[in-house]
């Protein structure tokens, strides 16, 4: 189709000019003659054909061009060419599907049917993969599989364009921490704000020692005031109410701000609890190299690119959690492999637009808002290829840029790709409440028996010490002068005999 050849066929007058060309000749094309122009023995030139190769060769004329990718999920009683155009599996080998429409909407553009084969196997240690050798081989036209664009592979095809936006990752279930949240408690108040009630708390206690000392109540060097502070901001009652009138509009005023700040403090804990995300891990696929959780993927012919040349991400991750996995554990069908990722058990590489589906149909409210992508690399676009040096590859690409300007390549990717679960937030609303996020209570209950027990034990002692010690110290007196007066009286009554 690229070619030309030009034929000179003399006359009386000059020569008649010919284009002669063939669009493809194994392919079952026919010789094409159109007349290009006329030179005269004078050496006057002219040229019929002024249209631009493309415009003047882009009739096919219904030629049959081959196409052919791996096909997996295509059921045995559905027909290729069927299950290519079948909406209701459109979530399975949704990027085939797409090339094939894209391929379709060129052969109107140009004139031209499609023949489409599959290929059954394909070696899943194989980095490139038996298409690209078909490619090669000029056994196949383009292919009807994108694949990611590196320059490798133009040894193999020639690449036409970017075509469809891709984004495999691993899915899993983030699980709750187990990390103590130490600050869960202080959260709902800024540092100012904790310093300022911390001012106010010790003005408190100044006026309440004050109030202490008019109303003529024994303090203990003001312990009192303390205790008693600290028992209404608490809003825990007060062992006392005082009797004039500054001192109860004190109070109030005290029990008042307590409450508002109580009712501030809880409600800020709560919409921090509603609003708060799940933990989720890092998307990094070196941060799930060190986790311990179990990994499978799904049987897609270009992980093994991805893993072994992407980035040192991926290496690392090969390296240390992909091979040394054995053969017959490292793939998993998409519906066992999401069923194991909502058991929270496994983390599962597939294509979101495979997964989205089971996971809308299989998961809960609360596993998808759980749901955690690691993605191999960001977003990229898997590119379309056609046989090496290809005849067709022209056509091809001009196709493809008329579908992006015209949108009808954005609709075809909407059309075919699968729409992610939202996370509804009435889910986060009924998760339960772990032990790692009351630990701080817990904590700081266990730390006040601690010293209220020492205090307790150290006021017994004291008690029972210093008590024996005074209880003792009058016996003994007593006992001396009882028996200094019985001796005075035996000694009386013995000078009266």
């Amino acid at each position: 189709m690229a070619t030309d050849v030009v034929v000179a066929i003399s006359n009386q007058n000059g020569y008649e000019m010919y284009d002669v060309f063939n669009h493809c000749k194994y392919r079952g094309g026919s010789l094409n003659v159109t007349k290009y122009g006329m030179w005269t023995g004078s050496g006057n030139l002219s040229v019929y054909l002024t249209a631009s190769k493309l415009i003047r060769r882009g009739d096919l004329h219904g030629l049959r061009l081959k196409i052919a990718g791996v096909i997996q999920y295509r059921p045995k009683n559905m027909r290729l060419v069927d299950y290519m155009k079948d909406i209701n599996t459109r979530s399975l080998e949704s990027m085939h599907k797409f090339v094939y429409a894209m391929i379709l909407h060129i052969g109107d553009l140009f004139n031209f049917s499609v023949h489409a084969g599959e290929i059954y196997y394909w070696d899943r240690n194989s980095i490139h993969g038996r298409m690209f050798e078909l490619l090669k081989e000029n056994y196949i036209d383009m292919a009807s599989n994108p694949r990611v664009m590196v320059s490798e592979r133009l040894e193999f095809a020639s690449l036409i364009g970017a075509a469809w936006p891709v984004r495999p990752c691993f899915m899993l279930l983030s699980t709750p921490t187990k990390k103590i949240k130490l600050d869960l408690f202080l959260k709902p108040f800024t540092t100012g704000t904790w310093d300022t009630y911390a001012l106010f708390m010790i003005i408190s206690m100044i006026i309440v020692a004050l109030i202490l000392k008019r109303e003529n109540v024994k303090s203990e060097e003001g312990f009192g005031a303390i205790v008693l502070t600290i028992g209404i901001i608490s809003q825990q009652g007060a062992y006392l109410f005082p009797k004039s009138l500054v001192g109860r509009i004190a109070v109030v005023q005290i029990l008042l701000f307590s409450w508002m700040m109580y009712n501030y403090y809880s409600c800020s804990i709560v919409s921090a609890r509603l609003s708060e995300p799940f933990d989720k891990i890092e998307d990094s696929v070196a941060v799930l190299a060190d986790t311990h959780m179990r990994i499978a993927a799904e049987a897609v012919p270009y992980l093994n690119y991805l893993l072994k040349k992407w980035n040192w991400e991926s290496d690392y991750f090969r390296k240390k959690r992909w091979d040394p996995l054995p053969q017959s554990k490292r793939y998993l069908p998409i519906e066992e492999g999401i069923k194991q990722v909502g058991q929270g058990i496994l983390a599962y590489h597939t294509d979101p637009n495979t997964a989205y589906p089971y996971i809308e149909k299989m998961f809960d409210s609360s596993q998808i808002c759980q749901l955690t992508e690691i993605h191999l690399f960001k977003e990229s676009v898997m590119g379309m290829y056609s046989s090496h040096n290809a005849q067709f590859l022209e056509i091809a690409r001009v196709g493809l840029i008329k579908m992006q300007s015209s949108g009808l390549r954005s609709r075809q990717v909407k059309y075919w790709s699968s729409k992610k679960p939202q996370c509804q937030q009435d889910a986060l609303s009924t998760r339960s409440i772990t032990i790692y996020e009351t630990a701080p209570a817990f904590i700081l209950l266990t730390f006040g028996i601690i010293i209220s027990s020492g205090i307790c034990l150290a006021e017994n002692i004291y008690f029972h010490r210093f008590t024996r010690c005074r209880t003792i110290t009058p016996e003994r007196e007593h006992s001396s002068l009882s028996k200094q007066s019985s001796d005075q009286l035996t000694d009386s009554a013995h000078e009266l005999r």
